[in-house]
């Protein structure tokens, strides 16, 4: 019942007032419940570098923007067959590894174009034109020794694919897997180009396949490989090499004189992403002049994209080396060959 106060106005009864607390309280409680649940959300980014890059990426990202960011190192081809489970895979964002593995995942409808918010600091060359992928950094593909382990074997530093052929290094070099590494696609892709076809090449992988101890997962596997002693000479994107190079175990970056190949690291929004903006807002911090500063502050050495950011003269190709493929070339082509490779060489 309500009563009247002496004004004549009515009095809420204590049920009424009880009721109003209780509402007032679970909206309270929902809300917090909300804010709990929001702040244990993250964004999910498969990442294609080294790990601790991409620990460093994801944590500048989330100190500039608050966003947690969840992190799982995946080879780029991995990364690949992951996305390729759409829907039923939590990935916003895919970063890192050569693009012409991301070439391929938005002609499969993999990618969510996103125009990012600096793109013009970023060569036409090193993005897709739609805005599927953009270029953050380079790597050029070389040798990497151990020039004291070659030298107890009678053999020069490489300086031409052939002299990978050697019978004196079998099972001395390592080499990343085609079928699992974007590295090891480049590294096909610059045999089909520099013998002027998909059977010569296969030809040439059979015969280095007889001096290969090992082919790794990813492609900066190797050049750990040659750090801890396992190998002579790896095939690798020479930044590797050059962020394994120690006194204990000095490393020599050279490369084939007939030419050699280069990717374009990449990243991208997943088109299966649950935080689009969020996995927006993270592929404008990795195109940015931040986001590509962050492998000099991790002592990751990288080639950027940007013009403004420094570039490692480590890195750098010799002027009398000329570039035969980079990871933007005729994706489709390698992809045949890589699949020949996983059938004709490495069955």
């Amino acid at each position: 019942m309500r009563g009247r106060r002496g004004d004549g106005r009515r009095v809420p009864a204590p049920r009424a007032i009880l009721a109003a607390v209780v509402c007032a309280a679970l909206l309270v409680w929902s809300g917090t419940e909300v804010v709990r649940e929001h702040r244990r959300e993250s964004l999910s980014v498969l990442c294609s570098s080294v790990e601790g890059l991409c620990r460093g990426w994801a944590a500048e990202f989330t100190r500039r923007t608050g966003i947690p960011v969840s992190t799982v190192r995946l080879s780029s081809r991995e990364a690949l067959a992951r996305l390729e489970h759409g829907a039923a895979v939590d990935v916003d964002v895919w970063h890192g590894g050569p693009a012409e593995l991301y070439a391929l995942a938005a002609r499969r409808g993999l990618l969510s174009p996103h125009a990012t918010a600096d793109s013009v600091a970023i060569p036409a060359a090193d993005r897709d034109p739609g805005g599927a992928w953009t270029g953050v950094y380079r790597g050029n593909l070389g040798f990497c020794s151990d020039a004291k382990a070659l030298a107890d074997l009678g053999v020069a530093p490489p300086r031409s694919w052939d002299d990978l052929l050697d019978p004196r290094l079998a099972g001395r070099v390592s080499t990343p897997d085609p079928v699992t590494s974007g590295t090891g696609t480049t590294m096909v892709g610059v045999q089909v180009r520099r013998l002027g076809g998909p059977a010569p090449a296969l030809a040439w992988l059979r015969r280095l396949d007889r001096n290969v101890l090992q082919y790794t997962r990813s492609g900066m596997a190797p050049a750990g490989a040659v750090a801890r002693g396992e190998v002579a000479v790896a095939v690798t994107f020479t930044q590797h090499c050059v962020r394994l190079d120690s006194a204990h175990r000095p490393l020599l970056v050279t490369y084939p004189r007939e030419g050699t190949g280069a990717e374009v690291g990449a990243v991208a929004r997943s088109a299966s992403s649950r935080h689009p903006e969020w996995a927006a807002a993270y592929v404008d911090f990795a195109t940015s002049r931040a986001g590509q500063e962050v492998g000099r502050a991790v002592q990751v050495p990288q080639l950027p994209t940007r013009s403004d950011v420094h570039a490692d003269p480590r890195l750098l190709l010799p002027a009398d080396v000329r570039l035969l493929v980079t990871s933007t070339n005729d994706a489709a082509g390698t992809e045949a060959v890589v699949a020949r490779f996983a059938t004709e060489v490495r069955p």
